[in-house]
């Protein structure tokens, strides 16, 4: 009886059937609050367009960070801003999703939607000598506190310029709410704060030597500072992922890579896992939480490229990111910990292993012409293509790019399926391919890559793509491959449906 209420509960809430599954006495001993799905209710609030990825301000006019990376419900956020020169200024906190196709809802404002607050400028640190770290140490300037019933979301606070001749100039800074721990939703989505973070050059260094002062990268870089303004803000990967899930309802909550590190086991607790995005920087801990959660039988789903590729260290309380150049300039001894690609671990690890496919190619020109994914004719008859509308000859268009997975032929993972397929030259020239695909594990896990971070603008293109509007095959597609993602597979059931290894 109760299983059975548990099913029509989560039916009623917006999510698929398959989002709850009867455990027998297990399942009768699990609170019915575990399994609420609260994300249709919460896209039917009002919406808001008044938030954007793009940061207008100035440099340094006005910026800031949080001392977080992401929040449990009833906790607090601290904010550090600072305006160069003293100015007025709010902050306003977004929750980013569906709302009927606007986007985001406005959660709350700092100190209030019509109030603000005068602010000081505070010191740009230089880089460190021996790591280039550029770290601020600004004190806490605002505090918020989410309510106990918040639901788990990717938040953006946007720091607006309310008077003078910065008037409506924002910069932002993306944060993350964790579902409560007496939750459980179906599906997790991992996004890639220690690589938005390796991106980051505010201060005049990040992991790359293109965008670091004098072409030296640092080897160590914080969380402890703004974002730099000259770039969108790094959830541009995430935005179209997050509005396709929430559009349809999904039961989704959220978390970062740095929270994976740090509570590994949650993975587990999840039916299906996402990876969001340009996930490249893991932990160690992370790739081997990833690998025990598929080996537990936790399905996988990458929806991205060149995830999992480069290891790195934390330090200072996980808001450090330590990578050094290269395995001689780590002062590490242990090889499998030196901040390396995992595929050149002592071990190697390489990422196709968990994720079926490896880094392939990436970057383009602008007058690159569109990489586009085709159909792969033996896989029609595939569960995940059933009412979608493919047929042999159909293609994704502009879905390859700007980085890309391929199979990797000499790579130890259980049997591909190959989805979806593309071939051609990369950016000197060279031959290149891409390839979208699924395995099972011999746990009974299924595994998702799609090989390709422009895979997602066939899903939602709010931003606008090149042009390319949503693909309504695509949309199919995956609600048939969520679908079987949120479903419970035991390992015999796995090895006897039909797909893997073709």
């Amino acid at each position: 009886m109760i299983a059975a209420s548990l099913a029509l509960l989560s039916v009623l809430a917006g999510a698929s059937a398959t989002n709850v599954v009867a455990r027998g006495a297990k399942a009768a001993r699990t609170p019915l609050a575990a399994y609420a799905n609260p994300v249709p209710r919460e896209n039917r609030r009002q919406g808001s367009t008044s938030w954007s990825l793009d940061q207008t301000a100035r440099a340094r006019r006005i910026e800031g960070y949080a001392s977080e990376v992401s929040v449990l419900p009833g906790q607090k956020v601290h904010f550090h801003i600072s305006t160069v020169p003293a100015a007025r200024y709010r902050i306003v906190l977004y929750r980013l999703g569906w709302y009927k196709g606007k986007g985001a809802r406005i959660y709350g404002c700092i100190p209030g939607c019509v109030t603000d607050r005068k602010g000081k400028p505070r010191r740009r640190p230089r880089p460190a000598r021996r790591t280039g770290l550029v770290s601020a140490r600004w004190p806490v300037t605002n505090t918020y506190r989410f309510p106990r019933n918040v639901v788990s979301g990717i938040f953006v606070a946007k720091l607006e310029l309310t008077r003078g001749r910065g008037r409506g100039k924002v910069t932002y800074i993306p944060l993350v709410v964790r579902e409560r721990p007496s939750r459980r939703a179906a599906i997790l989505v991992q996004v890639a704060a220690s690589t938005w973070q390796a991106f980051n050059s505010w201060g005049g260094k990040s992991l790359f030597p293109e965008n670091s002062t004098r072409g030296i990268p640092a080897s160590h870089v914080s969380f402890n500072r703004p974002y730099n303004p000259r770039r969108a803000v790094p959830l541009q990967w995430d935005v179209w992922l997050l509005r396709f899930l929430e559009r349809e309802g999904y039961d989704v909550s959220y978390t970062t890579d740095v929270d994976t590190d740090r509570n590994p086991r949650e993975l587990r607790r999840h039916r299906l896992v996402i990876s969001a995005g340009q996930d490249e920087f893991w932990s160690k801990r992370t790739r081997d939480a990833f690998e025990a959660a598929r080996n537990s039988g936790t399905n996988l789903a990458f929806f991205g490229a060149e995830i999992g590729e480069w290891q790195i260290r934390y330090a200072n309380a996980r808001r450090t990111i330590v990578k050094y150049p290269d395995a001689a300039s780590d002062p590490v001894t242990d090889p499998s910990r030196k901040t390396v690609r995992f595929a050149n671990l002592v071990p190697p690890r390489p990422e196709c292993q968990l994720l079926g496919v490896g880094y392939g190619g990436g970057l383009r020109g602008s007058d690159d012409p569109p990489r586009s994914y085709a159909v792969n004719p033996s896989a029609l008859g595939d569960r995940w293509f059933r009412d979608t509308g493919f047929t042999a000859t159909s293609e994704l268009p502009d879905s390859v790019g700007y980085v890309w997975d391929s199979v990797q032929p000499a790579c130890a993972v259980p049997p591909l399926t190959t989805l979806f397929h593309w071939e051609g030259v990369g950016r000197r020239g060279t031959p290149t391919s891409a390839d979208v695909v699924r395995y099972t594990a011999p746990s009974g896990a299924r595994v998702f890559s799609s090989g390709s971070l422009y895979f997602v603008y066939g899903l939602d293109n709010y931003y606008g793509h090149r042009d390319v509007p949503p693909d309504p095959r695509l949309r199919q597609f995956m609600r048939n491959a969520l679908a079987d993602l949120t479903a419970k597979h035991s390992a015999k059931r796995a090895r006897d449906s039909r797909g893997d290894g073709q």
